[in-house]
């Protein structure tokens, strides 16, 4: 037998001898996941049981190897590949498939549990978790005492003693469901300890390391990175086996999220929260921050038929003492990311990743109740997800709609209060604005660098006059989405908030964020819809907001290629006699749209009339046309540009120059598979097909050349390679 296997057996024949005691003396587990420390002698100078499911299998594992150390070997490879497999899931955001890979691994330790140890270890176990409870409590009494904040870390005892006495009430013949209703509550109490700072020793392991206070949690400071157009890997990888999980729901630990610690999330953290049919109705603040590698994650576990867990702000409640940076944050989120009250100035929450929600509801026409127990309206300003002061959070896989705003990054004053590298992927987001209002949107932030990739941006609220995503961020990247309806589909405005200080942020390469953004691979959607009644025109993409304000920041390139922009509707219903594919208002930096490859597809509403024309500008603007194919009857200014007396007005016009290669055709057929039925991909024989021309030098430099495509709904695939691209969206 080699020198590395004696010593762990023989620790685990210490803890077999201790298994095989009497139960006078029972044992709380320490925190790790095999470590156990005596209840009557916390200190931990004797070996005791383990109260976690990964604890008792691990005994199992231990017990197995002193008569026949290779099924002990495969036993352990098996539990270990079903480990990293689930890591694996979660960090792909595959909330079905890692439950599975949950159940499977509790399947088998619990296996291993009753096959090595037998049932009897289940008299062993009911005292062990009972007199764990018993010395939490007591300590967290003399924490309160203290003028310690034990709320959460008592409710999750109250969780687990209800879970106990469940356990307590099996009778003999269901031992295995006590033993895992006993283990459920052995994992609650050691979420408990560590959310209340409790920590205990195990013989022959390392000192654990305590947890951090809250000054602790919130005070790192990491300088920025140069930023290049690549969001940062959502990812677990670094982790090795750390993090503690909250599991919330219908026959969970935690009943609901105001269970969840969430002022004590660690780096490799998951709250997981599991479908039911009823929604959750907590407002949720979070104020922590991972790592590279070791992200904190937030993600739903879908019900049965893939039903995403719903949190609803219809009726929501926030619980008291919500450390909010500012009081005016209650109120503006159904999922606040923000520092807290407490925090080291310059600090920001980030790698967090909220996934798999359902998150609608927060608007002005319904109520929440607030700290303070007083039912009160959501702010006008409500969104599902609102973000100040943070970086690298990713919001993946959820369906938001119904709020003010369906996600809202804002940031001022000066780096500590910059907002960096939002991620928003595979995401439906909806129905969202307040009718009569032009100032919510599905989409609006402000940070440097923002990516959208692989999302369903359907219509915002009826009634609404907002944009479908506004972005006042410098360093943009839109791809591989599907954006249809909203004022405008997609509103490039100059920074705001923090204005003076982004017009000064530089790339990887060098060059200003403002003077750049990459719109690319997408399908853009507008209908026009009866409720409009502005004299705005309906645009497919704006740039810039003008002599009016915020000083002409953003010039620069509009990189535009490889979309398919689809306009719908009968001439005359538009406000303006043309549908205007770029709305660029600022007239200085000689802002330049480069748009390549790309699809303009001008279809009527009603059959038999004539489609609304396209516009290829609102006025002002330098083009660089190249090879895109666009339907017949368009002109190059919207002729109502000033008709209104717009305040936007800029001068010169647009002199027609900068357009080559255009195609099309008279019967208005590009050579869609399917129009009718929103299928855009090119048909056999279509004119798209081989039709495009060389990127230039910038999208390339920066990765920002269309190397994937859209996938209905919420996804990508690659897109396949060929010689010479295909115009649109979709390759053949």
């Amino acid at each position: 037998m080699s020198r590395k296997l004696i010593i762990p057996l023989m620790a685990a024949a210490l803890l077999l001898g201790a298994c095989e005691r009497s139960p006078s003396a029972p044992a709380v587990d320490a925190g790790a996941p095999g470590g156990t420390v005596d209840a009557s002698n916390p200190a931990g100078t004797q070996a005791g049981v383990p109260i976690t499911l990964d604890g008792l299998a691990a005994l199992a594992i231990a017990k197995l190897a002193l008569t026949k150390p290779d099924a002990a070997r495969t036993a352990q490879a098996q539990v270990d590949a079903l480990k990293a497999s689930l890591q694996a899931a979660e960090q792909s955001g595959d909330a079905v498939g890692a439950q599975k890979l949950r159940d499977q691994l509790r399947g088998l330790e619990t296996s291993l549990v009753i096959g090595n140890l037998g049932l009897a270890v289940v008299d062993q176990l009911l005292p062990a978790v009972d007199a764990a409870l018993k010395e939490l409590r007591a300590k967290l009494d003399s924490l309160q005492a203290g003028g310690k904040d034990v709320k959460l870390p008592r409710a999750m005892a109250d969780s687990a003693a209800v879970l106990l006495a469940k356990a307590k009430a099996q009778p003999a013949t269901e031992r295995g469901g006590a033993l895992n209703l006993a283990t459920q509550a052995g994992a609650l109490i050691e979420a408990a300890r560590r959310a209340a700072g409790l920590t205990a020793g195990t013989p022959g392991a390392p000192t654990p390391t305590p947890t951090p206070t809250p000054s602790g949690l919130w005070s790192t400071i990491e300088t920025p990175r140069a930023w290049d157009y690549v969001p940062t890997p959502v990812s677990q990888s670094a982790c090795a086996g750390q993090g503690a999980a909250y599991d919330v729901g219908p026959g969970q630990p935690l009943a609901t999220p105001a269970q969840v610690p969430w002022l004590a999330l660690r780096p490799c953290d998951n709250v997981r929260i599991h479908w039911q049919q009823n929604p959750y109705r907590d407002v949720v603040l979070l104020s922590n921050r991972g790592a590279a590698n070791r992200y904190i994650r937030i993600t739903g576990v879908p019900g049965p038929g893939g039903e995403l867990p719903v949190l609803d702000g219809g009726g929501a409640k926030a619980a008291a003492g919500i450390p909010w940076l500012n009081p005016v944050l209650e109120g503006l989120g159904m999922i606040v990311v923000s520092p807290p009250k407490a925090y080291t100035y310059g600090f920001k929450p980030g790698y967090i990743e909220i996934s798999n929600l359902e998150i609608r509801g927060a608007r002005a026409t319904g109520t929440y109740t607030n700290g303070a127990g007083q039912t009160v309206p959501w702010q006008r300003f409500a969104s599902g997800i609102y973000i100040e002061r943070a970086e690298n959070v990713a919001i993946r896989n959820c369906h938001i709609h119904d709020n003010g705003n369906g996600i809202f990054q804002n940031s001022k004053f000066d780096e500590a209060a910059q907002s960096r590298y939002l991620l928003i992927e595979g995401s439906h987001v909806h129905d969202n604005g307040n009718a009569g209002s032009a100032s919510e949107h599905n989409a609006y932030t402000e940070g440097v660098g923002t990516v959208y990739q692989g999302n369903w941006f359907g219509p915002t609220a009826d009634g609404s006059y907002g944009d479908n995503i506004k972005e006042r961020s410098a360093g943009i990247t839109l791809r591989y989405n599907r954006i249809e309806g909203g004022v405008h589909l997609v509103a490039l405005r100059d920074p705001q908030s923090n204005s003076q200080f982004e017009r000064t942020q530089r790339d990887a390469w060098g060059s200003l964020l403002v003077n750049a953004a990459y719109v690319y691979g997408n399908v853009l959607v507008m209908r026009e819809r009866p409720t409009f009644t502005t004299g705005w025109p309906e645009t497919m993409v704006a740039f810039g907001d003008g002599t009016a304000s915020y000083a002409n920041i953003r010039g620069g390139t509009l990189y535009f290629h490889h979309n398919t922009v689809v306009s719908q509707s009968d001439q005359g219903v538009y406000q303006h006699r043309a549908a205007i594919l770029f709305e660029v208002i600022n007239d200085t930096g000689g802002p330049v749209v480069q748009a390549r490859n790309n699809v303009f597809f001008a279809a009527s509403a009603t059959a038999g009339r004539t489609p609304t024309p396209f516009a290829v500008f609102y006025h002002y603007g330098n083009a660089d046309f190249r090879s895109n194919w666009i339907s017949a009857g368009w002109m190059g200014i919207d002729p109502n540009t000033h008709a209104l007396g717009n305040v936007l007005r800029v001068d010169p016009a647009w002199n027609g120059s900068g357009i080559s290669g255009t195609l099309g055709n008279a019967q208005n057929a590009p050579g869609f598979s399917s129009a009718a039925a929103d299928d855009y991909h090119p048909a056999a024989g279509s004119q798209l097909i081989g039709a495009g021309t060389a990127l230039g030098a910038e999208p390339v430099k920066t990765a920002n050349a269309a190397l994937r495509e859209y996938v209905h709904p919420q996804s990508t695939q690659p897109r396949k390679p060929a010689a010479a691209p295909a115009l649109g969206a979709f390759e053949f």
